[in-house]
């Protein structure tokens, strides 16, 4: 709709209402006012039916403290021809909808979802929670993977040493364990301090559990690698006594501790460790590297499923100086 201009007429006061046009009175100050209001009104084009302002030509700007923009939003156009450039609107879900081209952010976005259809990072691209990716994957350069070392403390039970490492939904790719065994002095130790082992013991088992409260999720992939055997006073390794008295060291599954109301077994492969064979380093082995624990020389590749029996079972998919005995 087209401003139309105000003009607002100035009626003359008669100096008597019986004898006309004999003498007028006028005060100038009525014309200056006349021709302010007027100026005010048509150079803004203030629409006092539409309350608009600037119906067919823009002012300049507008300075103020704060906007509130009632109901239908705000929309950024151009002059002649009219394009729009940007629009802040309501849809017809009472969301707030931005509609923009291009959007240049100098320090930080914050949001709950976005939806591309692609994106380019220059920089730095990191995601706090679960990623998941519906087509194929191209790395035009090399893995970088996540790791993180792990202390395991080997306790005795009896005929055989005892270690736990629990799995959550934040452990790495990549677990490094150290085994630390208690050690004499302590009551119930595992290394004697000097150069053996309690008697009792046959075997070093370590165990692998899921934790209560953040479980691992299912189809992730781990890789064990035991580092080394240290004792518990001074922290040495004892992996040439380990070896000297030809213990194995093994792996099992442990138990999922965030299953309700009991906890259940978290199988590894196809039930090793309940079966009659076990997966490690074995002391009678003929394979070389499979026979002794060495520092950084024995790792186990692992995946977490839910098997068709929705049990949790750890599938191995490859082993570094380990076996199957």
């Amino acid at each position: 709709m087209a401003f139309l201009p105000v003009s607002l007429p100035i009626q003359e006061i008669l100096l008597t209402n019986f004898v006309t046009d004999i003498a007028t009175i006028s005060n100038a100050n009525d014309l200056i006012l006349k021709d302010k209001l007027e100026d005010l009104i048509n150079n803004f084009e203030f629409d006092l039916t539409a309350l608009s302002i600037g119906t067919d030509n823009p002012i300049n700007y507008v300075r103020a403290q704060s906007f509130i923009v009632q109901d239908t939003g705000i929309t950024f156009q151009t002059g002649t021809p009219t394009q729009i450039i940007a629009r802040l609107e309501k849809n017809a879900s009472t969301e707030s909808v931005f509609t923009v081209d291009r959007i240049n952010v100098n320090v930080l976005t914050t949001t709950d979802q976005v939806n591309v259809n692609s994106a380019v990072v220059n920089d730095t691209l990191v995601v706090d929670g679960t990623a998941l990716f519906n087509n194929s994957i191209e790395y035009k350069a090399s893995i970088i993977e996540s790791k993180e070392t792990v202390t395991a403390t080997l306790t005795n039970a009896g005929t055989q040493a005892e270690a736990r490492i629990t799995l959550t939904s934040s452990s790495r790719k990549n677990i490094f364990v150290k085994l630390k065994a208690v050690t004499a002095p302590n009551l119930s130790f595992v290394y004697d301090g000097v150069s053996g082992f309690d008697p009792a013991i046959t075997q070093f088992v370590l165990y692998i559990d899921f934790d209560a409260i953040n479980p691992p999720v299912q189809n992730t992939a781990f890789t064990i690698h035991l580092v080394d055997i240290i004792e518990e006073i001074t922290s040495t390794s004892i992996l040439p006594f380990v070896s000297s008295a030809a213990l194995p060291t093994i792996i099992r599954g442990g138990d999922n501790l965030s299953a309700l109301p009991t906890t259940v077994p978290v199988y590894l492969h196809n039930n090793l460790g309940t079966a009659t064979y076990d997966i490690g380093i074995n002391p009678a082995s003929l394979t070389v590297g499979n026979n002794v624990v060495s520092y950084y020389g024995n790792n186990l590749s692992l995946l977490y499923i839910l098997d068709e029996n929705t049990d949790d079972r750890l599938i191995i998919t490859s082993s570094v100086g380990m076996e199957f005995f």
